[in-house]
């Protein structure tokens, strides 16, 4: 009970945010570059405010970990995590694939996820025990056991071939397809049985916690690259276990 008041809380915001982050599509927005090297704006800083403002008026003792306002020095039972536009390269140049990301934690284990992409109106959701769904229905995972059959996506093949050669070469020497441009937007693609695997050699807090919640009840199997499930880690590989096994071997 307590889970889908909060899962229903997460995406009306997630949806408030997205109309947010449409204001600036597509229209002249200055860039800054960061200290880690990646892209930042107005809207991304904008939204993670607004973002913020609700989950503080909503539940005042619960922590909240974001990109650009950071991480709390100490988590309590409850913390909120999000991304305000996760895909910010996509973002600024009017690629419609960026996309919202909330995840919802109890004791450092992600137990909701969403994620939303406001520019085609899509969002896939998850509470542990409660199932995946894509606009209101409930969405799986296709069943693909074979990487010969199956269609890859991640964020940066470029970041995928410095960071996890072995694994890049055997990709892309095997899937018929690799597709990019995917960040947070890759996931609902994975989840709503579009796409087969999702692959990423670097990953945020903001970036992995929504996805455990959405893979494991949309029935895939999510792991790092090394094969542990670490719903907090720096890397991921999710498809549907047959394949996801196939993969890390």
């Amino acid at each position: 009970m307590e889970l889908g008041e909060h899962l229903r809380f997460a995406e009306d915001i997630a949806r408030e945010a997205g109309k947010h982050t449409l204001s600036y599509f597509r229209r002249d927005i200055d860039v800054e570059i960061k200290k880690d090297r990646s892209p930042v704006t107005r809207a991304d800083r904008e939204t993670e405010q607004l973002l913020r403002s609700r989950i503080e008026a909503a539940y005042p003792d619960h922590g909240i970990a974001g990109e650009e306002f950071g991480v709390p020095q100490t988590r309590g039972k409850w913390t909120w995590v999000v991304d305000p536009i996760d895909g910010t390269q996509a973002f600024i140049h009017g690629v419609p694939l960026y996309t919202v990301l909330i995840a919802l934690l109890h004791d450092d284990e992600p137990v909701i996820g969403v994620i939303h992409n406001p520019a085609l109106d899509e969002t896939v959701s998850a509470a542990v025990g409660a199932g995946a769904h894509y606009n209101g229905r409930t969405c799986r995972l296709r069943a693909c056991s074979s990487l010969d059959e199956a269609e890859v996506c991640t964020t940066d093949f470029v970041s995928l071939a410095h960071d996890a050669p072995s694994l890049h070469r055997h990709i892309v020497e095997t899937a018929p397809f690799g597709r990019t441009w995917a960040d947070g937007y890759g996931y609902l693609l994975l989840a709503s049985g579009r796409i087969d695997v999702m692959v990423d050699p670097v990953m945020s807090i903001w970036d992995v916690a929504p996805m455990y919640p959405i893979v494991e009840e949309s029935g895939g199997t999510i792991t790092d690259l090394s094969g542990k499930r670490s719903p907090l880690g720096e890397s991921v590989i999710a498809a549907h276990p047959q394949l996801h096994g196939a993969l890390l071997r």
